[in-house]
């Protein structure tokens, strides 16, 4: 791949343009998904809550689905680096559930305009289906996660189940739980991140 800076300048000055006006669409599209959902938003909408041309949004993404699908690999690829190093600081089966609780309550706390963009289009984004077969990021993440655990299984007590339902399992916890926490005032990070692990591992009891 060309360096930006080794080019001429009225190229390079170009190369910026385009990156910028790259950046500012998937901004405004990322605002319109979180705001209205992938089925309600329209890329006339997208395109008219910039400064852009009307034609631009083409010369970047053919259709409204590619923005879309680029907007949750940015994502996915933002919580996968800060999850994966946090889960490997976990040596037991129920270290690594209560590390995967945190991670998860904490960052939406921090990120709350992914968030917004991933709960109001739950019908893609919590598909594990449609992730696994739309998002390469998200396979790259689920795999990492799957070896993971199976590395510590192998070397710690682990439940007699099915790792990929487990794992499955966690993640649909941890979503509807951070909805619920997000929409209250008195429950932190560290309060459902207790709640859920305990959920998980013991039951309500």
């Amino acid at each position: 791949m060309t360096n930006i800076s080794n080019l001429p300048f009225e190229k390079r000055t170009r190369q910026i343009k385009k990156k910028q006006n790259r950046e500012i669409i998937l901004n405004a599209a990322r605002g319109i998904f979180a705001k209205k959902g992938y089925d309600n938003s329209s890329v006339r909408e997208i395109i008219g809550s910039t400064d852009l041309g009307a034609g631009t949004f083409y010369n970047y993404f053919p259709d409204k689905l590619s923005v879309f699908k680029a907007i949750n690999e940015r994502i996915v690829s933002d919580f996968s680096n800060y999850f994966l190093i946090e889960i490997e600081k976990s040596n037991t089966f129920e270290e690594a559930v209560q590390i995967a609780f945190n991670s998860w309550f904490n960052w939406i706390s921090n990120q709350e305009h992914h968030h917004l963009f991933i709960k109001n289009n739950k019908k893609y984004l919590l598909d594990l289906k449609w992730l696994s077969t739309r998002s390469k990021e998200y396979k790259i993440f689920y795999d990492n996660l799957l070896k993971f655990v199976l590395y510590l299984s192998k070397k710690t007590e682990f439940p007699n189940n099915d790792i990929s339902f487990m794992v499955t399992s966690v993640i649909a916890v941890a979503t509807n739980l951070g909805d619920e926490m997000l929409s209250r005032q008195d429950i932190t990070p560290k309060d459902a991140a207790e709640f859920a692990t305990k959920l998980f591992l013991k039951g309500l009891y």
